[in-house]
């Protein structure tokens, strides 16, 4: 990569509907610079541009101490590795190299031992598992969302991301199958896991009220898109 290619690409993800400050940015000899210029190229669909940065950060070894404030470094890595696993699969098709991402990111998630502060790290999980229905191996995805529901990491309170996306996934596959009741039973068992403030609680109660399992399986997939409250509590 180029000076002249990295300006050009530090301009493009400072600029346009999502901007990012430029003085965030621009620092190319810093690494969390490049990892947030790589991941904004892929968010804006700059796909070919964001693997040339995100690839500059694949032997980076990040601290695994807590950040003062922000995401930490291994964050910053996991959702680096995380980006370059999709665009390695959507470009090639080669499972074995996508997983080989997927496995550094989640082994991350495993040892960094301090409150997220971005994504949940069951989320992390759950793409590996959509990746493998993608490339033909649903049953062995189907098997590890089994093993992810025994998880003991919580995150706090008894929320736990790991069994909530597996829960999920489970649901989603049942779904696709046409066994809706299945599907809504591992729904509702996965917002057992789900953080919910007290506009949640009155959703998963309005959720558990329908009697027509579509009504209420779309309801599920709609609190799936609500952030109630944070995964896990950073203070």
């Amino acid at each position: 990569m180029t000076e002249q290619e990295w300006n050009e690409y530090v301009n493009f993800a400072s600029g346009g509907e999502w901007p990012i400050p430029r003085g965030m940015i621009s620092d190319y000899n810093n690494w969390l610079c490049r990892s947030i210029v790589g991941r904004a190229l892929y968010f804006r669909d700059k796909v070919e541009e964001a693997m040339t940065v995100l690839a500059t950060v694949v032997d980076v070894e990040p601290s695994m101490e807590k950040a003062e404030k922000g995401m930490s470094e291994a964050e910053h890595k996991i959702l680096c590795l995380r980006d370059i696993a999709k665009i390695i699969w959507g470009l090639t098709k080669n499972t074995e190299a996508a997983l080989n991402y997927w496995d550094q990111a989640i082994d991350l998630c495993e040892r960094y031992q301090y409150p997220f502060v971005s994504v949940a790290r069951g989320e992390i999980s759950y793409g590996r598992l959509i990746m493998l229905v993608a490339a033909g191996q649903e049953e062995q995805a189907c098997n590890e969302a089994r093993v992810m529901t025994g998880k003991e990491r919580f995150e706090r309170e008894g929320i736990n991301s790991y069994r909530y996306f597996a829960y999920r996934f489970l649901a989603e596959r049942e779904h696709a199958k046409g066994n809706v009741q299945k599907a809504v039973l591992l729904y509702e068992k996965a917002f057992c896991y789900y953080p919910k403030s007290v506009e949640g609680e009155r959703d998963y109660a309005a959720a558990a009220q329908m009697t027509d399992p579509e009504e209420r399986y779309a309801k599920y997939q709609h609190m799936s898109s609500m952030q109630y409250l944070q995964w896990e509590i950073t203070c």
